[in-house]
């Protein structure tokens, strides 16, 4: 089942690649360690243009490239690369030649910096490439830890880093307050970024912070204990009518308030998730008055429904039309964005029910559309709690439903993705006639409001399409030609048909790759697409190297679906044809 989703890239095969490639290889690695060394190429190689894929990099990065998925195109590598980098790291005089080799290769490619202000130099290329970006503290989970421990062992996603080695917990409380505060660090850092931009930037805030939530209180269990007790206590009627982990409820949180009923939750539990809704309530303060997008990430499917609840009661209330000015250019677009995950059954019933909840209760929609990061271990774990072997340890799956949360084969992945994106699309429209109508209205015209007319004329939906797929990229560009909300133009300058994006629709939608990912279908999309604020955002992840290992070690295993089907090949290809040109021209 794995292989169906991820249709992994054949093993790099030496025979084939002959003598060519081996010395490539050898003399590419040591050539990224010496450039990578270098001071002057280190501090400049994260901020490299790519307006033209590989064609402006610096060699360093070229080489850094080269390395990184030529070992990308070795499945097995990538497979065990994350046993492979704990175990050298936890040997002295290793672990520094380690660390310093993921730095200059993987950290350097995947990650914008130690700090959210290290990350600056790179915001303002990308922004003169008309690239936005999603800044994200990547500190995380550990895929090993959560897919393997007991429901009693802590699942803290900075357990790892930070704790003391006698495994203080008051340190790791401090620990996750640390995070909560340097997520409103990254806020401000966002925030400074575009207000550096002067008034001229109008509605081009395109700087947007991702945060996790299981990074964000002192024992993740405590949102998985929250997960069983909101499935258990649902309505019969809404858990058969959309698979786990379903569509969230008011209701949900109800167990937080002061007089609720009694329930499976510790008082540890309850104190933790009511920090939790303080905190999280706290960030989405300082970005509504810093004027900077909160994207929610989507994480583990035993998460997923506390996830759900915290994420609708903040668009609820920070996503209102009521209390938004329509003046303030920083509060146009919806402030909070949920994830939504088009590899998980339930999610074309969830999205509707979503926008549904949204025209109902009057607040702006958010949604990021993403297929997921986490179908092996969502599969392994649903098999391991249906099957459940001796001696094996608890499976971390919640699901009551006898099939996998997860569709099986990544082509069903795909029709949903796309499915989704035909949805969004068509709500895009609605709500854009809807503003025109309003208008009009407000103008005195003899047109009548729809039953769902803003009169503000603010955004009811936001949208950030994140995705690595050359086809639904074009699906994206193609509906929302076909619902008039984009246009198809000949360039004066060049001839090419490009697409022109008007600001109104650019104020509701974006398209997003990770940071040192596809670059070639970001310039894909940047070149044959006119808008004047930008278009595309790279999800660019930050943090100190130890923060970031688990984060590092996802993105080589989920590499292998994005850089499947000979894609990482590919980009071997083109960097190694880069450095042959400059070389011998």
């Amino acid at each position: 089942m794995y292989r169906l989703f991820t249709r992994t890239s054949a093993v790099h095969r030496w025979s084939r690649s002959g003598y060519r490639h081996r010395l490539a290889l050898a003399t590419v690695s040591t050539g990224a360690l010496f450039f990578g060394l270098n001071k002057l190429h280190a501090d400049s190689e994260n901020n490299e243009s790519f307006q033209n894929g590989y064609a402006k990099a610096s060699l360093s990065s070229l080489f850094r490239a080269y390395t990184v998925y030529s070992m990308c195109s070795i499945p097995s590598l990538v497979e065990y690369s994350p046993g492979i980098l704990k175990i050298l790291s936890s040997v002295p005089g290793i672990r520094q030649i380690t660390e310093g080799f993921v730095r200059i290769t993987f950290f350097n490619q995947f990650v914008g910096g130690d700090t959210a202000h290290d990350t600056i130099p790179l915001l303002r290329n990308l922004r003169a490439q008309n690239k936005g970006a999603l800044l994200a503290y990547s500190v995380e989970v550990d895929e090993r830890t959560a897919t393997s421990s007991s429901l009693s062992t802590s699942t803290s996603p900075h357990v790892h880093a930070d704790i003391t080695a006698d495994g203080d917990p008051a340190h790791n409380k401090l620990s996750y307050k640390r995070i909560v505060d340097e997520m409103i660090r990254c806020i401000d850092a966002a925030a400074d970024f575009e207000d550096s931009r002067g008034p001229a930037a109008g509605l081009g805030r395109r700087t947007w912070v991702a945060i996790k939530i299981t990074a964000l209180l002192p024992d993740s269990n405590a949102l998985i204990n929250l997960s069983k007790h909101i499935i258990n206590t649902r309505p019969v009627q809404k858990t058969q009518s959309i698979p786990f982990p379903g569509s969230p409820t008011v209701s949900d949180l109800a167990v937080l308030l002061p007089l609720a009923p009694s329930s499976d939750l510790t008082p540890q539990d309850i104190s933790s998730l009511k920090e939790l809704h303080a905190d999280l309530e706290r960030i989405c303060t300082r970005a509504q008055q810093r004027g900077v997008k909160i994207i929610i990430d989507a994480e583990y499917s035993w998460y997923q429904p506390a996830l759900d609840a915290l994420t609708l009661a903040l668009m609820r209330k920070f996503n209102t039309l009521e209390n938004r000015n329509s003046d303030d250019v920083r509060q146009i677009q919806p402030l909070v964005y949920g994830t939504y995950q088009a590899y998980l059954r339930r999610t074309p019933g969830h999205l509707a029910d979503a926008l549904e909840d949204a025209r109902k209760h009057n607040y702006s929609l958010g949604v990021k559309l993403v297929r997921g990061a986490y179908h092996p271990y969502e599969v392994a774990a649903h098999i391991s709690a249906k099957s459940p072997s001796k001696g094996h340890e608890a499976s971390m799956s919640i699901s009551p439903d006898p099939e996998p949360p997860v569709w099986i084969s990544k082509t069903e992945t795909d029709t949903c993705y796309n499915g989704c994106v035909r949805v969004l699309v068509k709500a895009i429209a609605a709500d854009l006639q809807d503003k025109q109508i309003a208008e009009s209205q407000i103008a005195g015209s003899w047109r009548r409001p729809s039953q769902h007319a803003n009169e503000k004329g603010l955004p009811r939906v936001g949208v950030l399409f994140g995705t690595h797929n050359w086809e639904s990229c074009d699906v994206v560009m193609e509906e929302l030609v076909k619902a008039n909300v984009a246009r198809k133009e000949t360039a004066t300058d060049s001839g090419r048909t490009v697409v022109v994006i008007p600001e109104q629709t650019l104020e509701r939608v974006a398209i997003g790759q990770l940071y040192g990912m596809s670059d070639d279908l970001t310039d894909s999309l940047v070149n044959k697409t006119k808008s004047e604020i930008p278009l595309v955002i790279k999800y660019v992840p930050y943090g100190a190297l130890s923060e970031v290992m688990p984060y590092l070690g996802r993105r080589a295993i989920e590499n292998k679906s994005v850089l499947g089907e000979g894609a990482a090949a590919k980009e071997r290809r083109r960097a190694w044809n880069e450095i042959w040109a400059r070389i011998f021209g």
